[in-house]
């Protein structure tokens, strides 16, 4: 793979998680439908994980969830390409509305695994981690 193809493809590699963290504030599951494989497993920061249907429909509950994603820059983000098969170590800042309607917010460390199929990327698999915030000495 020349640098040229790398570079190409970590710029889709980043799009399409643009295009996912759109897809969940906005609650979208045609979106999820079309970048997310068939065996796709996520993980969310309780520690739960759904395959494919059941994570698109909790991700599109109107009730609560993801209201907005802030992401780092590309370059803040770690894309490491294997042929065909990207992880991405990156982090985002939620702002998450509870079924209650409170909403908090706080950071995510997220661990995404994307697989291209016919020129397109697609995620496999994805983690998010919640940040604790460092304990404060007494």
């Amino acid at each position: 793979m020349n640098s040229h193809d790398v570079n190409s493809d970590m710029q889709q590699i980043w799009d399409t998680l643009l295009v996912i963290d759109n897809a969940l504030v906005q609650k979208d599951a045609a979106v999820f439908e079309k970048l997310l494989s068939a065996d796709f497993v996520g993980a969310i920061p309780t520690g739960a994980y759904f395959k494919k249907e059941a994570y698109i429909h909790h991700h599109c509950n109107i009730n609560f969830g993801v209201i907005s994603l802030t992401e780092d820059h590309i370059n803040a983000s770690s894309i490491r390409l294997y042929n065909d098969t990207a992880v991405v170590n990156r982090r985002v800042h939620a702002h998450f509305k509870l079924p209650a309607g409170n909403i908090i917010e706080y950071d995510v460390q997220r661990i995404e695994v994307l697989v291209k199929i016919s020129d397109r990327w697609v995620m496999v698999s994805g983690q998010g981690t919640q940040v604790m915030p460092m304990a404060q000495p007494k």
